[in-house]
C-alpha cells in the first residue's frame, strides 16, 4: 500500500526528471538545473506528504476495508494497520531518496548513492535485530522509516558539501503551503472517518465503497487547496 505512493511520488518523478537533469548538467545550465531540482523536490513533497498523513490517520480503516474479511480477523487488522502507520512516517523519505539520488546520477556519479544505500541497509538491519525481541515485528517498519530518513540527511549533507544542491528559495514558502493543505486534508479525513465510523466497521459489507468515497473527497479537498495556493499548476512541473 505504501509503495503505491512511493511509485508515484518518488520513482515516477525521478524517472521523468533524470534525463532533463543530465542534459542541464552537461550543458552547464545552472539556472535550469536549479529549477528542475527544485520542482522535482517540490512535486515529490506535494505527492508524498499528504499520502504520508493519510496512511498515518486512516491506516486502520484502509487495512480493514481492503483485507478485513474472512480469516483476516480484527486483531490482524489492528496489527497490520500499525505496521502501515509506521511505514507511513517514512513515505516522504522513500520518495526523496529517489529524487536526491538523481542529483548524483545526473553527474554520472553512481557510487555515492550505492554507498548511502549500503549504510541505510546496515542501519535498518541493526535497529531491527537489536530491538526485535523487545518490540516484535513492528520494529521492521519503524527501522525502515528511520533508516530512510537518515539516508535523506546523508544525501542532503553530501550534496551541500559538494555545492550540488541548487534548490530555489521559493521552495520554502511552497513547502509551507503544502503542509497547510495537508493539515486541511487531514482534518477533513478525520472528521469524515469519525462521522462514517459505523460504515467502516469490520462487519459492514460495503466499507470499501465508503472508504474510497472518503479518501476521494479528502484528496479533492487537498488538490483544490493546493490549486488555490497556486502550487498545483501543470506548467510549474514541465521539464522544458
Amino acid at each position: 500500500i505504501y509503495q503505491i505512493n512511493l511509485a508515484i511520488a518518488g520513482i515516477a518523478v525521478g524517472t521523468v526528471s533524470l534525463p532533463a537533469l543530465s542534459k542541464a548538467f552537461k550543458n552547464k545550465n545552472i539556472k535550469k538545473l536549479s529549477n528542475i531540482q527544485s520542482k522535482s523536490f517540490e512535486l515529490s513533497l506535494l505527492l508524498s506528504i499528504p499520502a504520508s498523513l493519510g496512511l498515518i490517520v486512516a491506516s486502520e480503516e484502509i487495512v480493514n476495508a481492503l483485507f478485513g474479511y474472512g480469516s483476516f480477523s480484527k486483531e490482524d487488522v489492528k496489527l497490520t494497520s500499525d505496521a502501515l502507520k509506521y511505514f507511513g512516517y517514512g513515505v516522504p523519505a522513500f520518495a526523496l531518496v529517489k529524487i536526491l539520488s538523481n542529483f548524483f546520477f545526473a553527474r554520472d556519479n553512481t557510487k555515492t548513492p550505492f554507498y548511502i544505500s549500503i549504510v541505510m541497509v546496515i542501519i535498518n538491519i541493526s535497529i531491527s535485530v537489536s530491538l526485535f525481541s523487545n518490540l516484535g515485528f513492528i520494529i521492521i517498519p519503524i527501522a525502515t522509516s528511520i533508516s530512510t530518513w537518515i539516508g535523506v540527511l546523508f544525501y542532503i549533507y553530501l550534496l551541500n558539501k559538494k555545492k550540488s544542491l541548487l534548490l530555489n528559495v521559493q521552495l520554502i514558502p511552497n513547502f509551507i503551503k503544502i503542509l497547510i493543505s495537508t493539515l486541511i486534508m487531514s482534518f477533513i479525513l478525520v472528521v469524515t472517518i469519525n462521522n462514517f465510523a459505523d460504515y467502516l466497521n469490520y462487519t459492514y459489507k460495503f466499507k470499501i465503497i465508503y472508504l474510497i468515497s472518503i479518501v476521494g473527497f479528502a484528496g479533492i479537498v487537498y488538490l483544490l487547496s493546493c490549486y488555490l495556493f497556486g502550487i498545483l499548476k501543470i506548467k510549474n512541473y514541465k521539464t522544458n
